[in-house]
């Protein structure tokens, strides 16, 4: 078998950063590149295997049918934050717990991440310090074409009917978008979308968006007095009329958070955009109202401008379903359990595929990849933790 670090070398030098400005699904044309590469790797193992009109990879390897037939999801996208692909990831082999040059400007060291030292004497993958690793998510991808070509290369081993799925956009909220649960044809899923392996996610936040339009009063500053509302100092009080504590520089755990993700806009027009997040779907309509209040506010002071809100939900805490409903919990649980792996239970502080999945009424939690510190310059793998879940899968696969 083709080692899975190999795997993930190559499918991260592929650039599949997603946009949030664009207008098409995926919402970025070289998101199809890995895609189509994944389905031609699935294709040679002899698997069935095919990308739809919509850039979704599926794929499926029959097995015991008196077992549940299980899914494993993972996304293609990167984040929009640094440039992907097209750069040489650098191995640290047996990491000896000191700072990692990634380039002359950038230094990755455990003085500024303390929980590097609970990576000592492990392999590490790490950036070059100007790009995205990509290990979020295609760490999960790694792991799942192993699985895959595993069982493709071993087909006397009884297990599961396994259920494959990796899709486009995850990183600009729209993965499930055009996620089709009948083809999917799973009972339970789980997306490879975490961190650390020895954490089970089946709590995130509800999420909502809100887009803030200030309209003020343009003229000349020379003769503003008492005639001039400036937008921009406008969209600033704005911001000041909301909770300061709740940002997320502030927050971890179960503590939600508004936070401003772009401003732009002159004296006249001002546009500011928020993203609202909280583990409680009531405290998150406080602060949906909290909002509106500040509207009021700055309209009730400033006669002359207008206040536009548009805000939107765009996700729920998967929590609820599983109070209901926790198949999948239980059989992952068990596994670590079998395994004589510890793992602790997580809030995720963002959301996954999986989230909206499981509300399309397919329970679908969220597990590590190995994964470090996603969204920056400074992420990395553990190549030990890609191993780790590798073989949790394949024990969860035969029991």
């Amino acid at each position: 078998m083709e080692k899975i670090e190999n795997k993930f070398i190559r499918y991260v030098k592929i650039d599949t950063e997603s946009s949030e400005n664009s207008s098409t699904y995926p919402s970025t044309s070289k998101q199809l590149i890995l895609a189509n590469l994944l389905k031609d790797e699935l294709n040679n193992l002899g698997l069935e295997a095919e990308v739809d009109e919509f850039g979704l990879v599926y794929c499926k390897i029959e097995g015991d049918n008196s077992k549940k037939k299980i899914g494993l999801i993972a996304h293609m996208d990167t984040a929009p934050t640094l440039p992907g692909g097209n750069f040489e990831p650098r191995f640290i082999y047996n990491y000896d717990g000191n700072d990692i040059k990634l380039n002359e400007k950038y230094t990755l060291s455990p003085k500024q991440f303390p929980t590097l030292k609970n990576e000592i004497n492990k392999t590490l993958i790490v950036t070059d310090g100007e790009h995205l690793l990509g290990g979020d998510d295609k760490a999960g991808i790694a792991i799942i074409m192993a699985i895959c070509e595993y069982y493709a290369k071993n087909k006397d081993i009884n297990h599961a009917p396994i259920r494959i799925c990796f899709t486009p956009d995850e990183e600009i909220g729209s993965g499930a978008d055009h996620f089709d649960v009948k083809k999917m044809d799973a009972d339970i899923a789980y997306t490879l979308d975490g961190g650390e392996t020895n954490q089970i996610n089946y709590e995130n936040f509800n999420a909502a968006s809100c887009k803030v339009q200030i309209q003020g009063v343009g003229i000349h500053p020379g003769d503003a007095k008492d005639k001039m509302i400036n937008a921009i100092l406008l969209s600033v009080e704005f911001n000041n009329l909301l909770n300061p504590e709740m940002i997320p520089s502030k927050t971890e755990g179960y503590q939600g958070f508004n936070h401003l993700e772009e401003i732009s806009g002159d004296v006249e027009n001002c546009t500011m955009s928020y993203i609202l997040r909280n583990h409680d779907e009531n405290i998150l309509s406080q602060q949906k109202e909290s909002f509106l209040k500040a509207k009021e506010t700055i309209e009730n002071k400033y006669p002359l401008a207008k206040v536009n809100l548009e805000i939107k939900d765009q996700y729920r805490n998967m929590k609820y379903y599983f109070d209901k409903d926790d198949l999948a919990i239980k059989k992952i649980q068990e596994t670590y359990k079998q395994l004589n792996l510890h793992y602790t239970s997580v809030p995720i502080r963002g959301g996954t595929d999986g989230a909206r999945i499981t509300y399309m009424g397919l329970p679908c939690p969220n597990l590590g990849n190995g994964d470090r510190l996603c969204h920056g310059r400074f992420e990395h793998v553990v190549v030990q933790e890609m191993y780790e879940m590798f073989e949790i899968i394949k024990h969860l696969l035969e029991n």
